[in-house]
């Protein structure tokens, strides 16, 4: 109790004193605490130890005095009830009364503070980055952007306003981080959003597209734009579900992707997709400038310069130079902007050289140029095996396909390619192509090209009956696919009547034609209206021929099969003069320098007056061939590189001075095909002649 001091427990004190008195009782000797009854003291309950007058005292202490008085009772065996405790009645808390409200005098005294809403508007205008401006309210006429319901001369959709207004954000930067930069009022989100939810949104939208599900994808686009109508990825995704939706329409993808250039006046990904549907609708002079226009965004867009190029080539007819140029320029806007070498440019590039230029060895030189920079490139491997197989190496050709295979088991393209092969091959197994041509069916049931191959690969084989229901199925999977139209009307005109081939001719241009394509069709039915003069031709029937080909040349000017077929059946006929208007009407459409159609005019109009045993006018065909394939392209800005534009400007004399460089100018030399005292050389791709001395003007003595 000393060391303890004077605060002892007073639970300890209670506990002592009651082993004083058992001990006291029972002989002096204190009873042992691991006996039963404390070992296993009887329980507590709790209405025992709540309301009672010792309710200061713990459950320890209780139990402790109920084992006690238990002991004692055993001890004198007599039966004692144990003590009754009186519980108080529940004390019930009063309730406080409501608090009397009073009115604050400071309250009605304060007066709301003014707030400056255009000093407002300018502060959050610098801090969130936006300028807002209020328009015509496009919900009216039709709710959000979309392919169905389309305002073509409106707004994008953004934030509706009171009344028809609707309120535009135009996003700039912001001084506060983008991260950070979360604002929201009336449910409106302040600022730029995060890129996160645009990729998230974009991605399970082409998802979508992929598995043709177009109603969850056009949902997710138009999500997209009213996230952030700045961005470009919704718009050619929108205008992709159209044109999957509706095959037939153009125009509302061409809204799309112009509301888009009109949003994002910077992105180049936009104008190149609308170039791509301009060429594909006929537009090619439009097709050109939105080509140039996404280059002038971003020079380093290698689909643009791919397009631009196939365009100039192909369809433009300007020759391999000018594509050569498209592909350099792409190659070094690359290495300028510091970006990886593209595999689309080098086989794009590749197949020019192929096709156009027939320069196989630099061909082979880009194609394996591609398959370095991507050794999975699907269509570097494909145009290899295609160009080996048309060269005969057809060990070099199956090597290609079956390297695609190993990758890309599901490629109809390369199955169908791998089966032509084949098919062409001396050596090559009958039964192995029509089981390629199966599997690339089974791969893609909707594939015409597929059709077409292998119809007429049966017809080769002499099943005429089964070529001809090939090509029907083939016009049943893609009805607008003119190649297969042509192929089935030529099998009924050989093997048929010559009126199921004009029937069929007919119904090919009807499903084919374009709107825009006038009474001819569009340049989808050049072949079939070709095709239908020669039946008629063939027949006999020259009126009708006329007009077939005069509809082939209104669809497509430049089309050398349509200009050579009218030319010879004109000469067959005697009309040495007409067939020879024909061409020079014809050559006066393709531009110089040569190109691959232009020179397949000058070798049919050579062959033409050869047939007809006119060996001067034969002559002079060659000589303006030749002449022709001499004559350089012009230079165009976007494919000269910058500082060669540069360097061009500084050489050009300047007013007022003299040039040190030799006098250039055209003279007639005596002497026919000769340049006597002329020193000829070359510069910069041109032929160019100094003044022979005897064409010089002399000077006098005194002078």
């Amino acid at each position: 109790k000393k060391a303890r001091g004077p605060k002892s427990d007073p639970r300890q004190a209670l506990y002592d004193t009651m082993r004083m008195k058992t001990a006291s009782v029972e002989g002096g000797s204190v009873p042992s605490i691991f006996n039963f009854e404390s070992l296993f003291p009887e329980p507590a309950f709790l209405d025992d130890l709540v309301g009672t007058a010792g309710a200061s005292k713990s459950l320890g202490n209780l139990t402790l005095a109920r084992e006690v008085e238990g002991t004692r009772r055993k001890r004198k065996g007599v039966s004692v009830p144990p003590p009754t405790v009186k519980r108080p009645p529940p004390v019930v808390p009063a309730v406080p009364a409501a608090p009397v409200e009073r009115p604050d005098p400071l309250a009605q005294t304060a007066k709301k503070p003014v707030v400056d809403r255009i000093l407002t508007r300018k502060v959050e205008e610098s801090v969130y980055g936006m300028v807002r401006r209020n328009e015509p309210n496009p919900s009216a006429q039709g709710g959000v952007l979309s392919g169905s319901n389309l305002d073509k001369n409106g707004p994008p959709p953004a934030v509706k306003g009171a009344g028809s207004k609707t309120v535009l954000y135009d996003y700039s930067n912001s001084l506060l981080d983008p991260d950070s930069a979360v604002q929201f009022r009336d449910g409106v989100r302040l600022g730029r959003p995060l890129k996160v939810n645009l990729d998230r949104l974009t991605y399970h939208a082409r998802r979508a597209l992929g598995r043709s599900n177009l109603n969850e994808a056009e949902d997710l686009y138009n999500r997209a734009l009213a996230v952030d109508p700045t961005d470009g990825r919704p718009y050619i995704g929108l205008s992709r579900v159209v044109s999957r939706r509706r095959p037939t329409d153009t125009d509302t993808p061409a809204r799309i992707l112009r509301r888009g250039m009109r949003n994002c006046p910077d992105n180049a990904h936009i104008p190149t997709a609308l170039a791509f549907l301009e060429e594909r609708r006929g537009g090619l002079s439009a097709a050109e400038d939105l080509f140039r226009q996404a280059l002038r965004n971003s020079p380093r867009h290698a689909a643009a310069w791919v397009g631009l190029g196939q365009l100039r080539t192909r369809k433009l007819m300007q020759g391999p130079a000018a594509g050569r140029a498209c592909f350099r320029a792409a190659e070094a806007e690359l290495v300028k902007a510091g970006d990886p070498p593209s595999s689309h440019v080098y086989t794009a590039w590749a197949g020019m050289e192929y096709r156009q230029a027939k320069d196989y060895a630099r061909a082979r030189e880009l194609f394996g140029l591609a398959i370095r920079v991507d050794p999975r490139c699907s269509a570097a491997w494909l145009q290899l095996g295609v160009m080996e197989s048309d060269r005969g190496n057809y060990d070099r050709a199956e090597d290609c396909f079956e390297s695609i295979l190993t990758f890309d088991r599901r490629n109809s393209r390369a199955l169908q390619a791998y089966a032509i092969m084949e098919s062409r091959n001396p050596d090559g197994d009958s039964r192995k192509a029509i089981g390629l041509f199966e599997k690339a069916l089974d791969v893609n049931p909707r594939d015409a090209g597929v059709y077409q191959a292998y119809g007429l690969f049966v017809a080769d084989c002499g099943d005429i009956d089964g070529a001809r229901d090939l090509l029907r199925r083939g016009t049943i999977a893609n009805k607008k696919h003119p190649a297969v139209w042509q192929a089935w009307g030529v099998l009924e005109t050989r093997y048929g009547s010559p009126e199921d081939g004009r029937d069929i001719f007919q119904q090919g241009i009807w499903i084919v034609a374009q709107r825009s394509g006038g009474q001819s069709g569009g340049r989808r039915c050049t072949r079939l209206w070709q095709a239908w003069g020669v039946l008629e031709a063939a027949q006999g029937e020259h009126a009708a021929a006329r007009r077939c080909f005069n509809r082939a040349l209104d669809a497509d000017k430049r089309n050398v099969p349509a200009i050579t077929a009218w030319a010879l059946m004109e000469m067959g006929l005697g009309e040495v003069d007409e067939a020879r208007a024909i061409f020079e009407r014809a050559l006066r459409q393709f531009p110089s320098p040569l190109s691959e159609g232009k020179m397949a005019l000058w070798n049919a109009y050579e062959a033409m007056e050869t047939k007809a045993d006119n060996a001067s006018a034969s002559q002079a065909v060659y000589n303006r061939s030749m002449r022709d394939s001499f004559i350089q392209p012009a230079h165009d800005s976007l494919t000269q590189p910058a500082d060669e534009r540069a360097s061009s400007t500084d050489l050009q004399p300047q007013s007022g001075e003299k040039s040190e460089d030799t006098d250039n100018f055209q003279w007639k030399v005596p002497g026919e095909g000769t340049m006597e005292e002329g020193e000829v050389w070359y510069r910069e791709g041109a032929i160019e002649g100094k003044m022979p001395s005897w064409k010089r003007p002399r000077r006098k003595p005194n002078q």
